[in-house]
């Protein structure tokens, strides 16, 4: 949109006001577990997200369902939530307020079996770019990598094209977000999406739409902005969530 020079100086300029206006968020991330039919050899995930990961809206179903498919052994599940907090901004504070060694202490100091991502839903609704999106995904997976099993969610399916900023700087930023990173495309699911299978085939990764495949006509399963599920399809997301992960690494998984 933006020949040559002037895009630099249109890119230095946006990002350089965009840098002094942005404040550190204050809220701290959410830390909720749950276990099912706990015992001395329990199966531990860690889920690590943005708000669809906050204030246990998954649990108890996730690890009720990985339960069953274990024959009942104890499985424990803790999901931490970095509400309106974009990939970059996550990976930063995980690594901030989550060393690994204190992370592992919600299992007793023991690694998790698996560990579950659920990023994205900020970085399309706030416009910060595939690339970004990419290379902080990847991040996430490496700061994980003591850990066998990590799985990534794709970006679930949310009403981008009319999200509603918060607030009158949200919106503006958004707006020229859009149209540096994104071609002024409000709708980028699918661009960030392929970014990251293009980059990173390697990754492992869950399919949201075999949860919900769209927005349109599956409105009644989200709350009023269009971004969060309601707190019954929460649940029914943790139960998904639970049958569709891998448990290939556990010889006594279901599959």
């Amino acid at each position: 949109m933006f020949p040559g020079a002037q895009r630099l100086a249109f890119v230095l300029a946006v990002t350089g006001g965009l840098s002094l206006l942005s404040l550190k968020r204050s809220d701290e991330p959410s830390v909720d577990c749950a276990t099912v039919n706990g015992g001395d050899g329990d199966y531990n995930i860690l889920v690590v997200g943005e708000s669809w990961a906050s204030d246990g809206k998954l649990l108890p179903e996730l690890p009720r369902a990985v339960s069953e498919r274990l024959q009942g052994r104890g499985v424990k599940a803790c999901s931490i939530g970095f509400a309106g907090r974009n990939s970059r901004l996550l990976y930063s504070e995980l690594r901030e307020k989550f060393p690994r060694e204190n992370l592992y202490r919600l299992f007793a100091d023991k690694t998790p079996d698996k560990v579950v991502l659920m990023n994205g839903v900020n970085d399309e609704i706030q416009h910060v770019g595939a690339s970004a999106y990419v290379e902080y995904t990847k991040k996430l997976v490496e700061y994980f990598s003591d850990v066998d099993d990590v799985e990534i969610i794709s970006i679930p399916r949310v009403n981008e094209r009319r999200f509603k900023p918060p607030n009158l700087y949200s919106a503006v930023k958004r707006s020229i977000l859009s149209c540096f990173y994104d071609e002024c495309q409000l709708q980028v699911n699918d661009l960030y999406r392929v970014a990251l299978w293009r980059d990173h085939p390697e990754l492992n990764v869950i399919e949201y739409d075999d949860f919900i495949d769209r927005y349109e006509g599956n409105e009644r399963r989200y709350t009023a902005d269009g971004v969060h599920l309601t707190d019954e399809y929460f649940h029914k997301y943790g139960a998904f969530i639970g049958g569709a992960v891998s448990l290939g690494k556990d010889k006594r998984a279901g599959t």
